[in-house]
C-alpha cells in the first residue's frame, strides 16, 4: 500500500496535481514510513516458526537488532522529509538511511566473523520464505533510494540518474540468486 502511496505522490507531482515540493516530501515521507514498516516486520512476521527453531540466537539477535536500527531509521527520516529545510532533506535522510543500513550490516559482519553463526545458516534464515526474499528486495530497494538521494543533493540529477544503472544490475542479479535458492529449497 505503502508502495502504491509513493507511486501516487510521484505522479500527480510529475504531472503538477500538487506542488513538487510537497510531492518529493510525501513520497520521502511515505519511503520513511515503508522502512519503517518493513523493518519492524522483518523479524516478526516473515521467518517461519521452523526456520526460528534451526538458526543459532546470534542471528536471531542480529535480526532484531537490524529491525530495530532501520525501524529507528525511519523514525528519524520522517520527521526530517516533514519538517526539515527543504534545500538539505535529501541528503540529511540519505545520511540517516545510510547510517541506519550501515549499522545493521556491521553488526551482521560482527555476527559473521566471530563465528557465532555460519553463513549458510544465516542466508538459509534470511531467504527462508517468498516474503522474506520480498522483503530483502524491497530493503534493497530503499538503500539505493537512499544512496541516490544523497547523490542527487550532492552532485545533482546527472550522478543521481546514473545511479540506477548499478541498482537496476544488482537488483536483477539478487532476483536471479532469491529465484535460484528458492528453486533449491524447493
Amino acid at each position: 500500500m505503502l508502495v502504491a502511496v509513493v507511486l501516487g505522490v510521484a505522479l500527480a507531482g510529475a504531472s503538477d496535481l500538487i506542488e513538487r515540493t510537497i510531492a518529493r516530501r510525501g513520497v520521502g515521507a511515505a519511503l520513511a514510513l515503508l522502512l519503517l514498516v518493513l523493518g519492524d516486520q522483518f523479524p516478526k512476521l516473515v521467518m517461519p516458526v521452523a526456520g526460528r527453531r534451526e538458526n543459532p540466537a546470534p542471528v536471531l539477535a542480529a535480526e532484531r537488532f537490524a529491525a530495530t536500527i532501520l525501524v529507528c531509521a525511519g523514525l528519524a527520516a520522517l520527521p526530517v522529509w516533514v519538517w526539515w529545510p527543504a534545500a538539505q532533506v535529501m541528503q540529511v535522510t540519505g545520511v540517516i538511511i545510510l547510517a541506519g543500513f550501515a549499522l545493521a550490516a556491521a553488526n551482521w559482519a560482527r555476527v559473521l566473523l566471530t563465528g557465532a553463526a555460519a553463513a549458510e545458516a544465516v542466508c538459509a534464515g534470511l531467504m527462508s520464505s517468498p516474503a522474506r526474499l520480498s522483503l530483502l528486495m524491497l530493503m534493497h530497494a530503499l538503500l539505493w533510494v537512499a544512496v541516490i538521494f544523497l547523490a542527487d543533493s550532492i552532485w545533482g540529477d546527472v550522478v543521481s540518474r546514473w545511479l540506477l544503472v548499478p541498482f537496476t544490475l544488482l537488483n536483477g542479479w539478487l532476483a536471479m540468486l532469491f529465484a535460484r535458492r528458492r528453486k533449491q529449497t524447493a
